[in-house]
């Protein structure tokens, strides 16, 4: 029964992880974290739907996408990309020579906006109590 309730309670899939990738997601920092597919999978499924982190999430996977393809700046896929961002950046984006750079800006920027979240803290305590709960077993 207590399984069962288990499960209603999360439904990110932290449930089938062994001891040692729950230690591991725990272990590891914010920008390896959301390197991670499955880490940021799990994330997403465990913060409400309505959460500014999904929008962070989205940015960064974009922002990553960019750094690795040749970026047409008169793309509507790419002014919208930087009307989502924040003033500061949407501004140096047009403005840079260095794409790249402003990129790379944006990705730790927002990371650190999610490493600060209530999301994560409240993802990272929930992930906590499964490990324990392996090490009183």
């Amino acid at each position: 029964m207590s399984r069962i309730v288990e499960c209603i309670k999360c439904l990110c899939g932290c449930n089938e992880l062994s001891k040692e990738r729950i230690k591991e997601l725990l272990c590891k920092k914010i920008h390896a974290f959301l390197n991670d597919k499955e880490a940021v999978d799990m994330f997403q499924k465990f913060i409400p739907s309505d959460s500014n982190t999904h929008k962070h999430i989205a940015i960064i996977k974009q922002a990553r996408l960019y750094q690795q393809v040749e970026i047409d700046k008169s793309s509507d896929e790419w002014e919208e990309f930087a009307e989502d961002l924040e003033e500061q950046f949407e501004d140096e984006l047009k403005e840079s020579s260095d794409t790249n750079s402003v990129l790379e800006k944006v990705i730790f920027e927002y990371s650190k906006k999610i490493e600060t979240s209530n999301d994560y803290s409240n993802f990272s305590r929930n992930l906590k109590q499964k490990y324990n709960k392996f090490r009183s077993v």
